[in-house]
């Protein structure tokens, strides 16, 4: 086969499923716990053939993280509301996200807290469009004589982080302590928690300059 192999439509179909099942595998397994032959395994496929679309695990790892934050990015920048309702239709896709995609929301978690180099730097870019359309949306909420001093990488850290630990320690949760995380009534509450937290961390920024 051919390098160019990798760009027919089977061969991007192959490549995709092949990431899919590795965003889970490294979502609960981690990038250390995870075993490349244990992708090929979900895939059906051996592992050479995962080897050939990504040369070795920290490539693969590089492709998740950066298919994980695209596709949130694409969500967050594609969301429509009014503008005073804006930072809240976020917090809504954001949680849709890590409901829908709940290894990839670990797989983030992960790279949050192991800070791999290789899959920071291949995701930079996505991330500063994330910030910049926060960032708009903190403008618009507070009005062009508002303060000035929200910064979207604190405020997005801080959301991002609560909903982020909400779904990873579901199994732990529950195990322990009986409640569900990704219940229905569960992620209702988690939404108006946001909710609420986006309202304060805007009246903590305007009391703070006043």
């Amino acid at each position: 086969m051919t390098p160019e192999t990798r760009a027919t439509p089977q061969g991007e179909e192959r490549r995709q499923d092949i990431l899919s099942h590795a965003i889970n595998v490294f979502g609960e397994a981690g990038y250390a716990g995870a075993r490349i032959d244990e992708v090929a395994r979900r895939v059906g496929i051996r592992r050479p053939s995962v080897l050939y679309h990504f040369p070795e695990k920290r490539s693969l790892y590089a492709a998740a993280i950066r298919n994980v934050v695209e596709d949130i990015v694409g969500r967050v920048v594609a969301t429509e509301s009014e503008p005073r309702d804006r930072l809240e239709a976020i917090a809504d896709t954001w949680i849709d996200f890590v409901i829908a995609r709940p290894n990839a929301a670990r797989v983030l978690l992960r790279q949050m807290i192991d800070a791999d180099p290789i899959a920071t730097e291949s995701v930079v870019k996505s991330v500063q469009t994330l910030l910049s359309s926060i960032q708009v949306a903190i403008e618009e909420r507070l009005g062009s004589d508002g303060p000035k001093t929200i910064d979207a990488t604190e405020f997005a850290l801080v959301l991002s982080s609560t909903s982020l630990v909400w779904v990873a320690s579901q199994t732990a949760i529950e195990g322990a302590f009986g409640l569900d995380t990704l219940s229905g009534p569960s992620i209702q509450r988690h939404r108006r928690t946001l909710h609420a937290l986006i309202k304060q961390l805007l009246d903590a920024t305007s009391e703070a300059v006043q």
